[in-house]
């Protein structure tokens, strides 16, 4: 069985809901969902799965901060990270492939953790961002790479946030801007100061602004299908810099215009 549960950003005062996916594991991508499953959430209780695999844990209004809620089957534990902070801060959406990351999609699923390299300045600027900022990383991997990914981003030294990896979506079946768009609307309407969204392809760029998220490209050039408004640099450095000077002058929109209207 594959044990997966979901990352969540949550606004201070609202309600926590966990979702843990059970599949059975056949073989690489090919894990269907497992129902009448039963998954224990440590401190919480007990769930049974349903047909789409999915059991769901009323974790209630939790206090400020980050939570480790832990899922246990066959006494087998697999944590997640809930991290709840007040509705108006700051957000920055943080793109890892390519972003962060000095390798593609599919070099991270034949490459070896250790063997991955982060992007020059990324760690460093995250950090940096961190403090003033709520990161939160979203992902156009499947969630079977959920414990790959996120100890890959312990061992790069990257700062603790949620990652939102692909939910209900295969890569075969929907592609990487209309995953982001689906997983963006799971925080946009909750979060009224999503300042940010870093990606390395125009449609990281499409799927932020349809958000209403202004947001920046990482790549040494300009791509042709991104257009002028969107600020596109080639190193993790420039964007600091830019993000700085925007928060200074008062240029930084919490809400990027979207395109559609």
């Amino acid at each position: 069985m594959l044990i997966t549960p979901y990352d969540l950003l949550v606004p201070l005062g609202e309600p926590a809901t966990l979702e843990v996916e059970v599949e059975d594991r056949w073989m690489a991508f090919i894990d269907p969902p497992a129902e009448k499953v039963e998954v224990e959430v440590e401190g919480v209780g007990r769930a049974t799965t349903g047909k789409n695999g999915l059991a769901t844990f009323d974790l209630g209004v939790l206090p400020e901060g980050i939570h480790r809620p832990v899922a246990i089957f066959n006494r087998r534990p697999t944590e997640a990270l809930v991290r709840v902070v007040r509705r108006e801060t700051p957000i920055i959406i943080v793109d890892i492939d390519e972003t962060i990351a000095d390798v593609t999609p599919a070099g991270f699923i034949l490459r070896p953790v250790r063997d991955v390299l982060p992007l020059p300045g990324s760690r460093e600027i995250l950090k940096e961002l961190s403090r003033t900022m709520q990161i939160v990383y979203l992902t156009a991997r499947d969630h079977i790479f959920t414990r790959k990914t996120k100890l890959w981003l312990r061992l790069a030294g990257m700062p603790e946030a949620p990652v939102y990896l692909r939910k209900g979506t295969r890569f075969w079946r929907t592609g990487a801007r209309d995953h982001k768009f689906r997983r963006l609307g799971e925080l946009a309407p909750k979060f009224p100061n999503i300042a940010w969204g870093v990606g390395d392809k125009p449609g990281d760029a499409a799927a932020y602004a349809a958000r209403g998220i202004r947001p920046i490209l990482i790549a040494p050039g300009r791509p042709a299908e991104v257009s002028a408004d969107v600020p596109c640099f080639p190193t993790w450095k420039n964007i600091l810099e830019y993000i700085r000077s925007s928060e200074r002058s008062g240029s930084s929109p919490a809400r990027f215009p979207d395109p559609r209207a």
